[in-house]
């Protein structure tokens, strides 16, 4: 990465630490949810927690606002987990398949492995209801080849014919990349990082289930402080009940984030 693209960085992590965090209430949101998560530990820890939570996340929109530079560099990442031979099989057999990721370390990155692989896939994703981030990230996905399907948690009708047009594509043979941690209100009350009702998406289960596709839990984990990444595909999880396929989404992201708790975007209200 060069040294102006580092800067471009830094100034925007500069930004989203000193302004943005704190005036649209995201600061507020990370403690309540460690406050939940790690009661046991002291304030002292938790705010120690938090610093490395809101660097991590100042590093991701600075990577997302200068994605021309940042995507260049990346090279081919590094892809390692038991789901990696399931998914590339299926690609290569143009059955459909489901990458089911979370907001952990940068899954832009993921996105990214698929272009450098010459895989084209859709991509489900929300609206931020934010015009400067909403065009920032379409133009991200259109630079890579990816095609992007924008739905949103609110009426909005313009993206009403999106998740149709998603569903189609995944039936045509095709991979396609969803979130599985946003908060659902309508979803089924799962646990997640050991705590319950989190309203939980059942979507990319029943998606998987009706198009015989195989659903594998898959992040994109950072490497260090700079902007350094490892693809993890979890082993593909077992087709049955959807409340039970959730679970084990949430279990195996869960698991990760515990073992990293800076990885994750603390600013969802997931409970």
């Amino acid at each position: 990465m060069s040294v102006v693209f580092r800067l471009r960085v830094l100034w925007v992590a500069w930004w989203y630490r000193a302004i943005f965090a704190r005036l649209s209430g995201q600061r507020d949101i990370i403690r309540g949810n460690l406050a939940r998560v790690f009661s046991g530990e002291t304030d002292r820890a938790r705010r120690a927690l938090e610093r490395r939570i809101i660097g991590n996340q100042a590093r991701f929109y600075g990577e997302i606002m200068n994605a021309d530079r940042f995507l260049k560099g990346l090279g081919q990442p590094e892809i390692d987990g038991p789901g990696q031979a399931p998914f590339f099989e299926a690609v290569e057999a143009g059955k459909p398949v489901i990458l089911l990721t979370g907001h952990v370390g940068n899954y832009v990155v993921g996105l990214q492995m698929l272009t450098a692989l010459g895989i084209r896939a859709g991509f489900l994703y929300r609206t931020r209801g934010n015009v400067l981030l909403d065009s920032r990230f379409d133009r991200v996905l259109s630079a890579m080849g990816q095609v992007g399907f924008k739905i949103s948690h609110r009426k909005h009708r313009q993206y009403e014919g999106n998740l149709r047009d998603f569903i189609a594509f995944l039936g045509e043979g095709n991979p396609v990349v969803m979130l599985g941690d946003h908060r659902d209100r309508r979803g089924a009350r799962l646990r997640f990082l050991g705590q319950r009702k989190a309203p939980t998406s059942l979507t990319p289960a029943k998606l998987a289930l009706a198009h015989d596709a195989p659903l594998i839990p898959c992040f994109v984990l950072r490497k260090g402080r700079r902007s350094r990444f490892r693809v993890y595909m979890a082993a593909p999880i077992t087709p049955g009940e959807p409340k039970k396929m959730m679970q084990a989404f949430n279990d195996v992201e869960s698991d990760l984030i515990f073992e990293d708790p800076a990885q994750w975007s603390w600013t969802i209200r997931r409970w």
